[in-house]
């Protein structure tokens, strides 16, 4: 049976209007009309020499239903396409010529970097990029660091920095595996010579620094009074530039006696903590003192100190895999809180941020009335958890004692809340202080430990 013609034409309409199927897409037209296929269109076009840069949209189907719509970009040079397809072209503009930043998507999205040379498009990858970094939309390509280098952030690694031109990438050294408790890999600062660098663990709020040369070798970490550094809008684009601000004035590179560079925070000295006991001003004040440090070779650290090897560590306690690398012992003996101290160790592994654990051999119920009376007599408000009442209905453990001794308004779902609901009286004492919480327990080879469990401005609301 034949079907006539108008519903030959009916048929072939729904097929379309169904599949998208438009079997005549309109040829390309306009200036670059040349590298374009069919159903494409430049939507816009930012030209530098012999270079532009092409947002380009691409229809399929015509106006049905099924259509497509898709949107790229091409970067051109003359009238050769040099990138066919990409999600996003940035000129580097710290460069009188033209220079680009391009992700290859047909190379596993490696970032390379497009300029001109005796007359011809060169495409240089950037090795490096293949790990994968860190960006911002105002940012997508690395973070400028000077005129002509860009530091690409690494997820819980350093990443690398990117020089040009000519291209130069140097991959920044990570810190040894056994330190990754610190989470010290932002960097901060860089030695004079350019061989040395000085990470931190946030871009935002520091609270230790850990120099590491470019062979990998490293200086012990020095830890800081928590800083919060000021918001600007300008930091809201740039997370890296109040950073590098403060690091130019508190940072001051200075060799060691073995010529190696390390970095002497401003504020941190051996006279820092005064008469006053500075092992014990350690778990009075976060802002006092985290002012003093014991690594041995760090001129700015107190003397008197040294690294506790393997035999000392395992009579202090007990730590599953390897010694930990931080632990200092006093060279004579030394006391605190009325006991004598065993070993002092600095990690992250418990703490969110790195900290101080101070291992004595006093009871722990004595210990924990000495750190009471030393605050009373500095004058440090605090909270001992195991005196407050027991709480009624919802209310927050210790909320009224927590807001009237340091201001701490209600907040659910922070880290100090969300400590005080998991502590148990067996885990032992702790105490709430403006700038610290800290606990006193057993030590399961004998003795206490006065560890430091958090370091923040408890009264902050962010």
């Amino acid at each position: 049976m034949r079907i006539p013609a108008r519903y030959r034409w009916c048929c072939a309409t729904a097929f379309v209007l169904l599949t998208g199927c438009w079997p005549y897409t309109e040829p390309a037209t306009g200036e670059y009309a040349d590298v374009l296929r069919r159903g494409e269109k430049v939507t816009k076009a930012d030209t530098y020499g012999r270079f532009a840069a092409l947002s380009v949209e691409y229809r399929q189907g015509g106006g049905s239903l099924m259509s497509t719509h898709n949107n790229s970009m091409r970067l051109i040079y003359g009238d050769k396409v040099i990138v066919k397809t990409t999600g996003g072209i940035e000129r580097w503009t710290d460069f009188a010529q033209p220079v680009y930043f391009v992700r290859l998507p047909d190379d596993d999205s490696v970032l390379a970097l497009v300029h001109e040379q005796a007359g011809k498009a060169v495409v240089e990858k950037v090795a490096a990029s293949r790990d994968g970094y860190r960006g911002t939309e105002a940012y997508p390509h690395g973070f400028p660091l000077f005129p002509g280098v860009r530091y690409f952030p690494g997820d819980q690694r350093p990443g690398f920095l990117l020089r040009g031109l000519p291209l130069k990438t140097t991959v920044l050294p990570s810190p040894p595996e056994s330190d990754g408790n610190l989470y010290a890999y932002v960097l901060a600062a860089i030695s004079p010579d350019g061989r040395s660098f000085a990470y931190v663990d946030s871009e935002y709020a520091p609270s230790v620094v850990l120099v590491v040369d470019a062979d990998g070798k490293r200086r012990d970490p020095i830890p800081l009074p928590r800083i919060y550094l000021a918001d600007t809008p300008t930091y809201q684009f740039h997370p890296y530039e109040r950073l590098w601000a403060w690091s130019r004035t508190a940072l001051a590179w200075h060799k060691n006696g073995a010529g190696s560079w390390e970095v002497r925070p401003d504020g941190t000295a051996p006279e820092a903590a005064g008469a006053r006991n500075p092992v014990e001003q350690l778990f009075i004040s976060d802002q006092t003192g985290y002012r003093t440090c014991f690594a041995a070779d760090n001129a700015v650290c107190l003397s008197g100190w040294r690294g506790a090897n393997a035999a000392e560590q395992r009579k202090t306690f007990v730590w599953d895999g390897n010694t930990p690398p931080f632990a200092y012992v006093p060279v004579a003996t030394t006391a605190a809180f009325g006991a004598r101290v065993g070993l002092l160790l600095l990690s992250g592994r418990c703490c969110r941020v790195p900290s101080y654990h101070l291992y004595l051999d006093g009871a722990p119920a004595a210990v924990a009335a000495q750190l009471s009376a030393r605050l009373r007599d500095s004058k440090t408000p605090f909270v001992r958890i195991d005196e407050c009442p027991r709480r009624v209905g919802y209310d927050g453990k210790c909320e009224a004692q927590l807001a009237r001794q340091i201001g701490r308004a209600q907040s659910l779902g922070r880290e100090l809340e969300q400590l005080l609901d998991t502590w148990e009286e067996h885990d032992g004492v702790l105490f709430v202080m403006p700038s610290m919480v800290v606990a006193v327990r057993a030590n399961e080879q004998g003795g206490s430990v006065i560890q430091t469990l958090l370091r923040a401005d408890l009264s902050r609301k962010d």
